[in-house]
């Protein structure tokens, strides 16, 4: 098969393709144009799987068929064929973007018109974890207050993660204000958090006492664990908000100033 730096197989199934695609479509490229019978010896797989493959792949201009049907072959399309895929699926996806903003509106009227009962959700792992915070991007009042141990989600995870959502936070003029156990180093990340956002060090008794990270906005408290406990909790309740925000800013008052 065809010897390569990256893996073919890898990003051919990237491109939804699926496994019996990708032995088809990489056999073709390697052995060039082959009948229905050929590729079934080769490959191993059987007829009705070829056949199914073989149409999936003429569907996404992969893969030509030539001859009448008693001697049909197909041969792979040249491998710039991968990159008009690409460009398609890119094509898809913002005209797929436009059409999710237009009924974003909708959506929020009925969201809203059912936020008043109290409620709790659970996400668990780290990739629902990550959606669960990336949600809080789309707070109606556009502020955060955060709660933060030294070592949190956010460090466990990569900085990646962390950046990104910074990145999203401050494009979308969200303010913040954030308790931390100690000054964010390296201390360059703290200019993204410049005007508009303002950071204090909690009071000393609650210094290496806790490991959960503690957003607070709208009417909604989002939990945050480490990686280890691998959970988000999120607790819709203006009572418990309104608890919690008290709590907060007595903490808030407590704190000793960091300058960004």
């Amino acid at each position: 098969m065809l010897e390569t730096s990256k893996n073919p197989r890898a990003i051919l199934v990237q491109l939804g393709l699926s496994d019996s695609e990708v032995e088809l479509y990489l056999t073709l490229v390697e052995r060039g144009a082959l009948t229905p019978r050929e590729l079934t010896t080769i490959t191993k797989a059987k007829r009705p799987t070829v056949y199914y493959a073989l149409r999936q792949l003429m569907d996404r201009g992969l893969v030509t068929k030539r001859g009448a049907q008693s001697s049909e072959r197909f041969q792979a399309e040249p491998p710039e064929a991968l990159i008009t895929m690409v460009t398609l699926r890119q094509q898809e996806l913002v005209t797929l973007a436009e059409q999710v903003n237009e009924i974003i509106p909708a959506l929020k009227k009925n969201k809203i018109a059912h936020e008043g009962a109290p409620g709790v959700q659970y996400y668990e792992g780290k990739e629902a974890m990550k959606r669960a915070i990336m949600d809080t991007l789309y707070c109606r009042k556009e502020h955060i207050d955060s709660i933060a141990p030294a070592d949190n989600f956010f460090w466990q995870i990569g900085q990646e993660f962390s950046a990104q959502y910074i990145k999203e936070r401050v494009a979308r003029h969200i303010t913040t204000r954030n308790l931390w156990e100690e000054p964010l180093e390296p201390r360059i990340l703290l200019q993204s958090y410049k005007g508009l956002s303002e950071v204090r060090i909690m009071p000393k008794e609650m210094l290496g006492n806790f490991k959960t990270t503690v957003f607070i906005y709208d009417k909604e408290v989002m939990y945050i664990s480490s990686v280890a406990a691998g959970f988000v909790l999120v607790v819709k309740s203006q009572e418990h908000h309104d608890l919690m925000l008290a709590m907060y800013n007595a903490l808030w008052a407590a704190g000793k100033s960091v300058t960004i």
